[in-house]
């Protein structure tokens, strides 16, 4: 783990070194984090498990919300043809009394 004084004596020996310019290249290239804050490919094979398991979750609820939609779609279409028969029906017995 690299201290913050740390940082600053390798920049003012590269300073020395390489000069100004390059010193500065070279250390903004360098992680200001903590070799402990880094992620590692475990890490980062763990993060890819989680993700799949994640989108494998959500299919799962998008299967289920497309059948919930059918059902109801289903339903609601059973319901407007009976409501449109029995209307035709009384339609009918109305024509046929006053008729």
């Amino acid at each position: 783990m690299t201290s913050e004084a740390a940082r600053h004596a390798l920049y003012a020996r590269l300073k020395e070194v390489l000069g100004g310019e390059h010193a500065d290249t070279l250390m903004t290239s360098l992680p200001m984090e903590t070799a402990n804050r880094l992620a590692t490919k475990d890490d980062i094979d763990r993060l890819e498990d989680r993700m799949a398991d994640f989108a494998a979750e959500i299919r799962s609820e998008v299967r289920e919300m497309r059948k919930e939609a059918h059902t109801q779609f289903r339903n609601y279409t059973i319901t407007t043809v009976g409501a449109m028969t029995a209307l035709t029906a009384i339609f009918g017995v109305i024509v046929g009394v006053l008729g």
